[in-house]
């Protein structure tokens, strides 16, 4: 009986502690919707999303406060970008990662074009 009992206390916090990750993840994406970005990718714990006259990167966490946690960088601000390994270094300092090196290549591209377009 007291196996039973922590089996359904544990499963009730797995499923809570997912439920309240899906409610960060629908906050952050309404986040982005919000400000009108195009194209977006989740990936190593993070949004990148290329919005307007922006890239934006968006952290996820336990508990999200998106002033604190995203980061902004202004597309007219942006003087070079370069790949190096599974990261994009914006102004040869500041570093977005990816998992997958498809990843990288499609936000790379896409990110050109948007640079492109801004001149």
């Amino acid at each position: 009986m007291i196996l039973i009992g922590l089996f359904v206390f544990i499963a009730f916090i797995v499923v809570s502690l997912n439920m309240y990750d899906n409610y960060n993840l629908q906050k952050i994406e309404d986040y982005i919707n919000k400000e009108k970005c195009e194209k977006y990718i989740y990936s190593k714990g993070s949004y990148k999303a290329l919005c307007e006259d922006k890239l934006l990167e968006i952290s996820n966490s336990f508990s999200i406060d998106i002033k604190k946690d995203k980061i902004e960088y202004n597309y007219k601000d942006i003087e070079s970008i370069e790949k190096e390994k599974k990261n994009i270094l914006i102004n040869d300092k500041n570093k977005i990662s990816f998992s997958k090196n498809e990843e990288i290549d499609e936000f790379y591209i896409q990110l050109e074009e948007k640079l492109n377009k801004q001149d």
